[in-house]
This record gives C-alpha cells, sequence and structure tokens, in this order.
C-alpha cells in the first residue's frame, strides 16, 4: 500500500506540473510586483520641416532667373542680369543686379535688400528685417538682361535701336570730322579754298557734269587698275585721292551756302552753318527713326534718304569742281585768260584777249 501511494503521488505530479507552478508564480507576483512600463515620448509634428526644401549654399544666377519658393530656404540670394522672385526664406541677403526683384507676401528676407539696375517690388506682407537698397536704370545691366533672356524678337528690337543710336552717333561724328577739315584746308590750303570756291559759284553747270563723269568713270578706272598687276599697287593711292577730293568740294560747298545766310561772319561758323543746313534731313531721320511708331518710322526713312541724296549730289558737284581747277591750283580768271579769243583780230596780241 505505501508503494501504491507513493506511485500514485509521483504520477500525479509529473502530469499537471503547471496549477504548482502558476500558483507559485502567482505569490512572487504578489509579493514583488513589477513596475508599470513607461509610456512612449510623442515625437514633434516635423511635417513642415520636412517639406521645405533647405539649402545650406547660397542661390546664385548669373543670366538666368531664379526663384525661391515658398517652402525653400537659403543663405543669400543673387542674381546677375536676370530676375529674381522671393517667396520663401533668405538667412542672409536678397541681392539682384541688372533685373526686377520681386518679394512676395510670404518672404521673409533677414539681410538687407538689394536692387541695381531693375524695378524693386516688395508685398506689404513681406517681413524684411534689415536696408532696402534700389537704384534703377536699365542701362547697362538692363540691357544684359533684355539681351540674356527675352527672346529673339525682343533681341532684334535692342539690336536695332543700337543701330539708330550708333547712326546718330556717326553722323554727329562725321559732322565734327568735317569741321577739323575744314579747319585744315583753311590754315594750309587757303589759296586752293578760294580757288575752289571761285569755279562752284562760276562754272556750276559744267561742275556738275564734270562730277558725275567722274563718279561713273571712277569705277571703271578702278577696275582698269585692278585687273592689271603694276595698277593694283596704286589703288589706293587713287581711292585715298578720290576721298580728299570729295571732302574738299563738299566743304567749300558747305562755305558757299553758309556765307548766303552769314555773309560777314567767320569761315568757320560759315562751314558749320552749311553743314547742319545740308544734314538736317538726315538728322531729323534718325531722331524720328528711335521712335516706335510707324508713321514717324516712315517718315525717318524718309528724311534719311533725302539726306543720303543731297550728300551725294553735293559730293558730285564738289568732286566736279575740285578737278575742274586742278585740286585748287588755277584760277577761274586764270582759266578764262587762257581762252582763245575768236574775236581778236590778226593785229591783236595774246595781251588784248587775256585783257
Amino acid at each position: 500500500m505505501s508503494f501504491i501511494s507513493a506511485l500514485l503521488f509521483f504520477t500525479l505530479i509529473s502530469v499537471n506540473p503547471a496549477p504548482l507552478g502558476g500558483k507559485a508564480f502567482a505569490q512572487e507576483d504578489q509579493a514583488t510586483p513589477m513596475p508599470p512600463l513607461p509610456p512612449l515620448p510623442q515625437l514633434p509634428n516635423m511635417g513642415d520641416n520636412f517639406q521645405k526644401d533647405i539649402h545650406s549654399n547660397d542661390a546664385v544666377s548669373i543670366g538666368k532667373e531664379r526663384i525661391v519658393g515658398e517652402n525653400e530656404v537659403v543663405n543669400d540670394a543673387v542674381v546677375i542680369g536676370a530676375d529674381l522672385t522671393v517667396n520663401g526664406t533668405v538667412n542672409g541677403n536678397a541681392v539682384c543686379i541688372g533685373g526686377d526683384l520681386k518679394v512676395g507676401p510670404q518672404a521673409v528676407i533677414k539681410g538687407d535688400l538689394v536692387n541695381i539696375g531693375g524695378q524693386l517690388d516688395v508685398d506689404p506682407s513681406a517681413k524684411t528685417y534689415k536696408e532696402r537698397v534700389n537704384i534703377g536704370g536699365r542701362f547697362p545691366f538692363g540691357f544684359f538682361k533684355g539681351m540674356k533672356g527675352s527672346g529673339t524678337q525682343n533681341l532684334g528690337e535692342k539690336m536695332g535701336i543700337i543701330a539708330k543710336i550708333l547712326r546718330l552717333i556717326v553722323d554727329f561724328s562725321f559732322i565734327l570730322f568735317l569741321l577739323f577739315f575744314a579747319l585744315l584746308m583753311t590754315i594750309f590750303l587757303p589759296r586752293q579754298f578760294n580757288h575752289i570756291e571761285e569755279y562752284l559759284i562760276g562754272e556750276f553747270p559744267r561742275c556738275t557734269l564734270l562730277g558725275i563723269a567722274s563718279m561713273v568713270g571712277f569705277p571703271i578706272i578702278v577696275f582698269i587698275f585692278v585687273i592689271t598687276l603694276v595698277g593694283i599697287l596704286a589703288v589706293p593711292f587713287l581711292l585715298l585721292a578720290f576721298t580728299v577730293s570729295c571732302l574738299m568740294g563738299y566743304v567749300v560747298f558747305c562755305r558757299i551756302l553758309g556765307r548766303k545766310l552769314l555773309a560777314n561772319q567767320p569761315i568757320m561758323l560759315q562751314i558749320l552753318i552749311g553743314i547742319l543746313l545740308l544734314y538736317i534731313p538726315s538728322l531729323a531721320g534718325g531722331l524720328l527713326l528711335l521712335s516706335n511708331g510707324f508713321i514717324p518710322a516712315v517718315i525717318g526713312h524718309i528724311f534719311r534718304t533725302i539726306g543720303i541724296i543731297i550728300l551725294i549730289c553735293v559730293n558730285f558737284i564738289g568732286l566736279g569742281a575740285v578737278i575742274y581747277s586742278g585740286w585748287g591750283k588755277m584760277s577761274l580768271i586764270q582759266r578764262q585768260a587762257d581762252k582763245p579769243n575768236n574775236f581778236s583780230g590778226m593785229s591783236g596780241g595774246a595781251n588784248t584777249a587775256a585783257a
């Protein structure tokens, strides 16, 4: 019986040990209860920061427009030759040279706001903490901005305006050159100057015809010189002589025209008045071409054409007088005296014919 009782006791223990273990653990838990786990920390809402495009460097652009977005943060924003638009945050300075600087309502600029050569547009709701500097004026910075990013059509307009301005500059420069050339003639060639003037006044029709013939024959002479190997060396000197002759005749013609208005004034003032009178159509046309209207442009081209025609005609006449006078070496009175007198008798001598 004792053996059977011991066998049953060990059998029960091996079959169901959980109640005993559970009771043991339960008693142990009641004796030393475990502390509760601490709650997990709440992470901050980083949604706005993750959405922003944060730059540790500066935002620099040359010749290309730059836009700082609303969710963008940069240290400094610098644009040269284009527009700068700030809608975000600039921790440093916002600088635009040669373009327009626009600051949106959400913009925050902690440094200086500088615009040179363009327009500054700041929204009243924008936050700017330091100075605002705006130096207007499109040239020269705004001109390069238009050349860089305004398209082919605007580029053509820019080049057209430049060409018109250069044309006026060339006209005024040529007037100054004519005055300088006239001063040299009156100082070093006064006798030749007076002789050419005599031919223009006394032999105007012949000077005109001779000038036209010279203009027509000069290209033929140059062509003949070019096709000959020996004569090609004389072409530069021939061109120089032709140009100087045209200038001499033009200056003398201007003096005659100015003397009609200012008879008792100095010769240089007369030449200046004559040059301005001949150049009035060209100068007026050049000024009208600066405008953008269609009608002023048409009138300007007409005036410029009239000025060119006047310049060519005066060159014809002046060149004829220079050639006819032998480049001013012979006066008109001497030429007329050397002509044979058909009405002189057999007994008349050369002195009688000359008289």
